[in-house]
């Protein structure tokens, strides 16, 4: 992916805005962020965004999540969410044109943030 894709000023990319407001809407009504919350309180933001200082930045997946405490369970909560966050964004992938998917890139790390610090 070109580092200078603006998904929100490019038309092209409407369609992926509107899956990722989906999928982040599923989360909150399925409750999913609660193992990782402890509660009903927080949000999550799902970006492709560059991750990253300097030459170690790199296109990503971003998974934001905002909590009111901080996560203390183990591991394996964290990655079922995360595998949950793919998944839904491969199902929401297959709606994609060819030419949004080319310029996004299939090899993108998937990186987990709460309250901006890297899981």
């Amino acid at each position: 992916m070109s580092k200078n894709i603006d998904l929100c000023e490019d038309a092209r990319f409407s369609g992926v805005l509107a899956d990722l407001e989906s999928v982040r809407t599923n989360i909150l009504e399925k409750g999913k962020l609660a193992p990782i919350t402890g509660a009903s309180e927080g949000d999550v933001v799902i970006e492709f965004a560059t991750y990253g200082e300097g030459k170690l930045a790199e296109p990503s997946i971003l998974i934001k999540i905002t909590s009111p405490r901080e996560f203390d369970g183990p591991e394996s909560i964290l990655d079922e969410f995360e595998d949950y966050v793919i998944g839904e964004l491969e199902v929401a992938s297959r709606e994609w044109s060819q030419e949004v998917t080319d310029l996004l890139g299939d090899e993108r790390p998937v990186i987990l943030l709460i309250n901006d610090e890297e899981c």
